[in-house]
């Protein structure tokens, strides 16, 4: 179900993009690097397209596409 959202101020459209650039670093920090898919997901996240929960929705359908599930101890 897609959330309503209302437009987006440049405060927050810069919040969102000084989040994504952080946690881009902190993949790559980590050896990896996003898809253009995921890209893709996350430029529509900072346009304000995008909930953060729609974002994370979208992202785990990626890797479920590409990896499969994940299953995460304690879940």
């Amino acid at each position: 179900m897609t959330e309503i959202i209302k437009p987006i101020t440049d405060e927050e459209r810069t919040a969102r993009h000084a989040r994504v650039v952080r946690a881009l670093a902190s993949v790559r920090l980590e050896g990896l690097e996003p898809t253009e898919a995921a890209k893709s997901v996350f430029d529509r996240y900072v346009a304000g397209d995008l909930t953060t929960r729609e974002m994370a929705a979208e992202i785990q359908a990626l890797n479920a596409r590409e990896f499969g599930p994940l299953h995460v101890p304690g879940d």
